[in-house]
């Protein structure tokens, strides 16, 4: 296999086409004169991974490449390879941005929807609308977890009104007409140090390994450093994925120095493209908090990168997992630009291996502790998931009893970018 100490591509995403990286422009193997169902069709044919697996299918029967897709797609194991266009995927792999309103929500085990962050440019926040409001009317309709919330609030387009009721835990009431705008994503939605004994934990909610990501990580860690920060704790609940050169650069913020240089992950591809088969490093970071060990919260939610960072740790890190076992992509993608219209086509083209040479955990990484996601309380030492990460780092055991059939399971499938990005 070939070793590449530079990782350059994404991992729930990774990009191939030359909008972005140009050197990649080899990678397209289809002609200029193609239409986009003969681009895609070839496309698939070289580099899907699941190659062998797909139909017989003549492009010439098809209008659309939406359609094709479909045709083409391995069911029932790829639920991931999509098609977008070359704006809306730079927009937020790149620029960290969205139209929308900027928060997440989730439904508790009554079906009522909560929000589950927010990024600092909502204009919620204004209005003193946190974590744990509860969302009850949008437009006079009264939502819960059966609401089509995204066909309610309409398009995703700037200055788009909707009027939604929102009520705190302590039952207050806010109803306000809200325009969609550009939200600037912050993906370090939360963070904190928490004292204990002689420990300094620090604490970070993380919700998107994307471009913005990197100078975000490396300030918060460099002030983990210089405070003496001797635990680490990395909220991955609701980060649907992203890009591997962020998950390379967060690990090297991690890790001790004898693991500088060690294997990191592997990508294997089909039989045709297996001289792409890589070998990715660690590097370690200046601002490493040089660590042997990690806590990271996940539930359904954690998916791609959030797992692949995990799955890279645990050959050689006391790497534990608090929440509820993970969503479960143990695959990623290459975008290829289109050399004939806007789109970008973002197939399933390898699978993710660590250096015990695991992977395919299609159910999820699971959990050490399972402990139900607190919707009603803020981050940090309120959280019941918290305290159980504390419990562990006083005790050196967790007190829970539930396993995974306790949990209240409300998994939102990652199909595609809207999916991932996880906020509306």
């Amino acid at each position: 296999m070939k070793r590449n100490k530079l990782i350059i591509i994404l991992a729930s995403i990774l990009i191939a086409g030359s909008f972005i990286f140009s050197s990649c422009e080899k990678e397209k193997i289809y002609s200029p004169d193609y239409n986009t169902v003969q681009e895609l069709h070839s496309l698939m044919n070289e580099w899907y991974l699941w190659k062998d697996s797909i139909s017989d299918v003549n492009p010439d029967n098809y209008s659309n490449v939406d359609d094709l897709l479909q045709a083409m797609r391995y069911f029932p194991r790829d639920k991931w390879s999509y098609i977008s266009t070359e704006d809306e995927y730079a927009q937020y792999y790149e620029e960290g941005t969205y139209v929308g309103y900027g928060f997440g929500y989730s439904a508790d085990s009554e079906g009522n929807i909560i929000i589950t962050f927010l990024y600092e440019n909502s204009d919620l926040t204004s209005y003193g609308i946190t974590r744990a409001w509860k969302i009850n009317k949008i437009n006079g309709i009264g939502i819960d977890e059966n609401s089509s919330i995204g066909t309610l609030l309409g398009a995703n387009e700037i200055g788009v009104e909707n009027t939604i009721e929102f009520e705190s835990p302590t039952g207050t009431k806010v109803s306000e007409t809200f325009s969609k705008k550009l939200i600037a994503m912050n993906t370090v939605t939360y963070q904190e140090i928490i004292i204990s004994g002689a420990d300094k934990i620090g604490y970070f909610v993380f919700k998107s390994f994307i471009g913005p990501s990197i100078d975000e990580l490396t300030e918060i860690f460099n002030d983990f450093k210089a405070q003496g920060v001797n635990e680490l704790v990395v909220d991955l609940r609701y980060n649907g994925g992203g890009r591997m050169d962020v998950v390379s650069h967060l690990a090297g913020l991690i890790i001790p120095d004898n693991l500088n240089g060690e294997l990191f992950f592997k990508y294997e591809h089909n039989v045709d493209q297996s001289d792409e088969n890589s070998e990715y490093l660690f590097e370690q970071d200046a601002g490493s908090l040089k660590l042997d060990k990690v806590y990271f919260i996940t539930g359904k939610g954690s998916a791609s990168a959030s797992e692949a960072i995990i799955n890279g740790l645990d050959p050689y890190l006391d790497v534990y997992i608090v929440g509820d076992d993970t969503y479960g992509k143990p695959v990623g993608m290459y975008s290829f630009a289109s050399r004939v219209s806007n789109l970008v086509y973002v197939p399933i083209s390898f699978r993710l291996l660590n250096a015990d040479d695991f992977g395919g955990y299609y159910n999820g990484l699971q959990a050490d502790s399972y402990v139900n996601d607190d919707l009603y309380n803020d981050f940090g030492t309120d959280e019941s998931i918290f305290k159980e990460v504390l419990y562990h780092i006083e005790n050196g055991s967790f007190s829970s009893t539930k396993s995974s059939h306790d949990m209240h399971k409300l998994i939102k499938e990652i199909r595609n970018l809207k999916d991932e990005l996880g906020s509306i």
